[in-house]
């Protein structure tokens, strides 16, 4: 009986492919958990401070300390990670042109009924060089965002909003609407 061995380029390819799909994996789980550290510092550092402050204090911790936590997580996962949406409080934090595809899709998605903390999105192909992955992970509007995010704000909300934020467009949610995306990029070689 003759057997045939595949030659050595189909083994390289399939080799290839088959370290590709484990490293693309092994990306997407590290994003995931990153996004899912910087949601859950975020949210328990903010709720402390509203709880013991007022929503005042929670545009200010979001202006001071969200960015240094996301900052923290980044260096921790050793990726780029970050929010944004369509429409955003800081200018900071506007979309990057594939970050607004993404996004429009979230929203249709979104509109068509799905959940949007299930939205995900996740790439290693056709990506700049230096990238291996993107990620993106929709933000859902939970009740108590609506204090800073909501169709109506409280006075001392909207000035602290206005003071910090004068292009602020991230007001006028409602409960369970999609708000925006946490993203991250991992580097080749990371």
């Amino acid at each position: 009986m003759k057997f045939k061995i595949p030659d050595r380029r189909r083994l390289l390819i399939a080799a290839s492919l088959l370290l590709s799909s484990a490293a693309h994996a092994d990306d997407a789980a590290r994003a995931q958990a990153a996004v899912t550290d910087l949601g859950t510092q975020l949210r328990s550092a903010l709720m402390a401070r509203v709880k013991a402050e007022g929503p005042v204090a929670a545009i200010n911790f979001c202006h001071d300390q969200a960015p240094t936590i996301a900052a923290d997580v980044a260096q921790k996962h050793g990726l780029r990670i970050g929010r944004t949406g369509l429409r955003t409080r800081s200018p900071g934090n506007a979309p990057a042109d594939w970050q607004r595809v993404v996004l429009a899709d979230f929203e249709t998605q979104a509109q068509a009924g799905s959940a949007p903390q299930t939205l995900r999105y996740s790439s290693s192909e056709g990506l700049p060089e230096g990238i291996a992955l993107r990620y993106m992970q929709g933000i859902a509007t939970e009740a108590p965002c609506l204090a800073c995010h909501g169709q109506t704000l409280a006075e001392p909300v909207a000035l602290a909003i206005k003071a910090h934020y004068p292009e602020d467009a991230a007001t006028g949610f409602r409960e369970g609407q999609l708000r925006g995306a946490f993203w991250v990029e991992v580097s080749s070689g990371n």
